[in-house]
């Protein structure tokens, strides 16, 4: 009698063509089962050993007794219950650096469109605006400007690559300093270097996962640091940049403007995405949480995700594994 496949959830609804991803990858190793439809949408997650999962709720953990291994299909591992998982000894793996590229083209497309103004001035031409050839209507350069990342992960490094050819100076802090040279950055530092990089910048781009360390990590006296010429682009997640701090920052002249992808709360939530109106703010370009989401990213991080699920499954140490403790 042939032995029964091992069982993998797929905590999350997909399209037919990353169904065909994830089955050419586990379905000669194990049984998929997919997230169904309400009112119990993990049915069958009881028996599953691994799962691909954004979250999950407690109750569907302690329903998961054989769950063994949780595999998120995104960098960030913020919505899933580390500490819950860790203490039933369920491992947890990131797809860390799977849309790296996709976010680093965002957060350029951020800073390109502040510099340049270019949604105030596709604005004012279709309403029939035209503006002159004046001192205050000249645009910013990046070349010769200085870029400051916070967070020099894959995303960071990424988005340095990109800044340099575009001739920026580029300076970065991360949790461990670099001792090497960096091909890509012009400095490397730790958090005791963090306010003196946000001085010297003219565009910030922040990109660090969000933990507990890193929670409001640009707050008042970060934001006061910075020059009030310069823009704070956020690629990472919303609560790592105080929301109150950031909107004074805003609207009291401390910055010039912002960039912002990532959002402190989300809809259904009232006061999406910004319960301070900070989306509404004239100096802030506002997106959809939509850096990591092209089609090359989510092939790229659905496959990682079920080859290092498969990894698992054939008794070899999973990549990208999370630290509990940590948060990444």
């Amino acid at each position: 009698m042939p032995r029964k496949k091992p069982r993998v959830f797929i905590a999350m609804k997909l399209v037919p063509w990353e169904r065909e991803i994830v089955e050419g990858v586990l379905g000669p190793l194990a049984e998929v089962v997919y997230l169904g439809s309400p009112p119990d949408p993990y049915v069958g997650i009881e028996e599953a050993v691994a799962a691909m999962a954004f979250s999950l709720p407690r109750n569907v953990i302690e329903r998961a007794r054989a769950l063994r291994f949780v595999q998120s299909p995104a960098a960030g591992v913020d919505r899933l219950n580390l500490e819950e998982l860790a203490r039933r000894g369920v491992v947890v793996a990131s797809a860390r650096g799977c849309n790296a590229a996709a976010v680093a083209e965002h957060a350029m497309a951020l800073i390109l469109a502040l510099a340049k103004r270019l949604v105030e001035q596709d604005s004012e031409l279709k309403r029939g605006v035209w503006k002159g050839y004046t001192e205050e209507t000249m645009l910013l350069d990046l070349e010769g400007s200085t870029l400051a990342i916070v967070g020099y992960g894959s995303i960071g490094r990424e988005v340095a690559k990109r800044a340099k050819a575009f001739g920026m100076r580029v300076l970065a802090v991360k949790r461990t300093p670099m001792e090497r040279p960096d091909p890509y950055a012009d400095f490397v530092g730790g958090p005791g270097d963090l306010l003196r990089v946000l001085s010297e910048a003219d565009f910030v781009v922040v990109c660090v996962p969000l933990t507990k360390e890193t929670r409001d990590l640009i707050g008042e006296r970060e934001l006061k640091a910075m020059k009030p010429t310069a823009f704070l682009i956020n690629v990472s997640r919303g609560p790592v940049v105080d929301e109150d701090a950031l909107y004074r920052a805003l609207t009291e002249g401390w910055i010039a403007g912002a960039g912002i992808d990532v959002w402190w709360s989300y809809p259904p939530s009232e006061g999406a995405p910004s319960p301070r109106g900070i989306h509404r703010l004239p100096n802030v370009i506002a997106t959809h949480h939509k850096a990591g989401w092209t089609r090359k990213a989510r092939e790229r991080c659905l496959r990682f995700a079920a080859e290092n699920v498969a990894r698992f499954l054939r008794g070899e140490r999973p990549l990208n594994l999370v630290n509990p403790e940590v948060g990444y």
